[in-house]
């Protein structure tokens, strides 16, 4: 044996074999991480033309009654994709006489700042919406009429339960009829609407 192989550890080969499986099997788990699995919804991959339209919300109670809405409007760009839906506030208030001597009064105002980002794949999009709603100064007041018939203020109760936020509209509907989600709330309801036109680019 040459003096050569004398200085070489007899498992050498085997750990050099084990090394470069390891190094192999890594590499492989590497490659099948970074494959398209075809659920990329860069808008850029599907998205012909532009998009404008508005999101609608109308918010009813009924006790106080109140029947409001407000509209933003939507603007989807389809080079990158982007998502743009204004700003809103949806002010409300209403008014229940319980009796001849007792009131109940609502008032309050809702600012939303939307957000929206495309989800599902290419034939069923979906457009999925935070709302981003904050409540503002949404109080209740209890009257009465004191001896002389005059209104008196008897017991008043903040509401700060921020509404569900969180809708999915589908992108189809949205382009055809308009895409509509409701929501029930504790003395009424909400419904969103959303609607798309393409633009003739």
């Amino acid at each position: 044996m040459s003096s050569l192989n004398k200085g070489i550890n007899p498992a050498f080969p085997v750990i050099l074999c084990m090394t470069i499986a390891i190094f192999a099997a890594f590499s492989g788990c590497i490659d099948l991480g970074s494959k398209d699995d075809g659920s990329d919804m860069a808008p850029d991959n599907w998205l012909d033309r532009s998009y404008s339209g508005t999101l609608t919300v109308r918010y009813t109670n009924v006790y106080p009654e109140w029947d409001v809405s407000t509209s933003m409007k939507v603007e989807i760009e389809k080079e990158f994709g982007t998502i743009e839906i204004d700003s809103a506030t949806l002010t409300y208030s209403g008014e229940t006489l319980v009796s001849p001597d007792s009131k109940i009064e609502r008032s309050g105002s809702w600012n939303i700042g939307p957000s929206a980002f495309f989800e599902g794949d290419t034939k069923t999009p979906s457009l999925s919406v935070d709302a981003g709603i904050t409540v503002v100064n949404d109080v209740q007041r209890i009257y009465a009429k004191d001896q002389h018939g005059e209104w008196q203020l008897v017991n008043e109760m903040p509401f700060s339960e921020t509404p569900s936020s969180d809708l999915l509209f589908s992108f189809n509907e949205a382009l055809s009829s308009g895409a509509v989600i409701s929501v029930s709330t504790e003395g009424g309801s909400m419904t969103w609407t959303l609607v798309l036109i393409p633009h003739l680019d």
